[in-house]
């Protein structure tokens, strides 16, 4: 009987702690997207996933990739928004992500950017989360 109230306790705890650790709302989504523009040497030459991982409050919501034909640079850059509005839509915040050049193929994002109307899913945060940063701007447009 002690031991299943031992474990009852551990289990409560584990739950206890991972709801702490939960997504906190964000009053002003400029200022803390702007900390990590601010902070963006701890980020460049690092992989994506690092920014993602730091980002405990606030994930990105959208992402909108600029794709060009060029073989040596398919994919210069990328904007995230953190909102359900339309990608396009005015009066958002956004992270733009300018990526080390590679060549990595870009069809995967393509697709799944048009499939899944520019929301930031989890395939497209598999394929983010390799990239190397080379430079981060955040604005509101």
């Amino acid at each position: 009987m002690k031991i299943q109230f031992n474990i009852f306790l551990i289990g409560l705890l584990l739950f206890c702690s991972g709801s702490l650790m939960a997504q906190k709302n964000v009053s002003d989504t400029l200022a803390y997207i702007k900390k990590f523009e601010t902070n963006k040497e701890k980020y460049i030459g690092r992989k994506f996933s690092l920014l993602l991982k730091d980002m405990t409050q606030l994930q990105p919501k959208k992402s909108k990739s600029d794709i060009k034909d060029d073989p040596n640079n398919p994919l210069p850059s990328t904007l995230f928004t953190f909102s359900d509005k339309d990608i396009n839509s005015g009066n958002e915040v956004t992270l733009v992500v300018k990526w080390k050049t590679d060549s990595t193929p870009t069809t995967p994002i393509e697709f799944s950017e048009q499939e899944h109307n520019y929301r930031f899913t989890v395939s497209e945060r598999n394929f983010f989360e390799k990239k190397i940063i080379k430079d981060i701007v955040v604005y509101k447009q």
